[in-house]
């Protein structure tokens, strides 16, 4: 029966794990029967990962076995102890690229810094004149703007498959800046509050948690 291997939460999060101070990179992908839709529970794959930078120069690559849980997932991590000891954060975003027993899985931007490595090169605050000046782009199609009054939006741009706009879904916000870090508060029908974390590094907002 034929097979395929297809991402779900193609990068989870940044240093989920930290080894000798210097942070790994968790992701998981999930692995899919192309017959039926259902998950390859506790298959053991071959996965080769390899992390750039927006310059397209290698940061990190590596093979690795892993076997999937009981829904199909494979949890994984990228790096070691010093694969970000001499990155240069200049070059952000960095892109992760995944492939299991050979098949192309995709790639996808990392949406988020390793806080501990990049620390030198997040900006130490900012002021709410700086925040309100622009939309902040933080992932593709997707961007910020802030108001003075500490309110803003969320912008998610939907597209047709030919690469016309086909329409735009808007989340109110509301924000507070502690130094670099940005709370940003989304505001659901019910009313109920959640909170994503955003950090500011080399002028590009990045996801740091939700």
């Amino acid at each position: 029966m034929k097979k395929i291997f297809r991402t779900t939460i193609f990068v989870v999060c940044m240093a989920s794990c930290v080894l000798s101070g210097y942070a790994q990179i968790g992701y998981q992908i999930s692995l899919l029967n192309t017959a039926t839709g259902e998950p390859r529970a506790n298959e053991t794959v071959n996965v080769t990962v390899k992390l750039t930078n927006k310059d397209g120069e290698v940061i990190f690559t590596g093979s690795q076995s892993a076997t999937s849980n009981d829904f199909g997932v494979l949890s994984l991590t990228i790096g070691d102890t010093n694969t970000f000891k001499n990155v240069d954060f200049s070059k952000l975003p960095f892109f992760v690229e995944v492939s299991a027993n050979g098949v192309m899985i995709g790639k996808s931007q990392v949406l988020s810094v390793p806080v501990a490595e990049a620390a030198n090169s997040l900006v130490p605050s900012f002021t709410k004149e700086e925040l309100c000046s622009k939309q902040w782009v933080y992932r593709k199609a997707s961007y910020l703007e802030f108001n003075m009054d500490g309110t803003g939006k969320d912008v998610h741009v939907n597209y047709y498959a030919d690469g016309t706009e086909k329409g735009r879904t808007i989340y109110d916000i509301t924000y507070e800046i502690e130094g670099n870090t940005i709370y940003v508060y989304y505001i659901e029908e019910s009313g109920v509050k959640y909170v994503v974390i955003y950090r500011l590094c080399k002028g590009v907002l990045y996801i740091q948690a939700s």
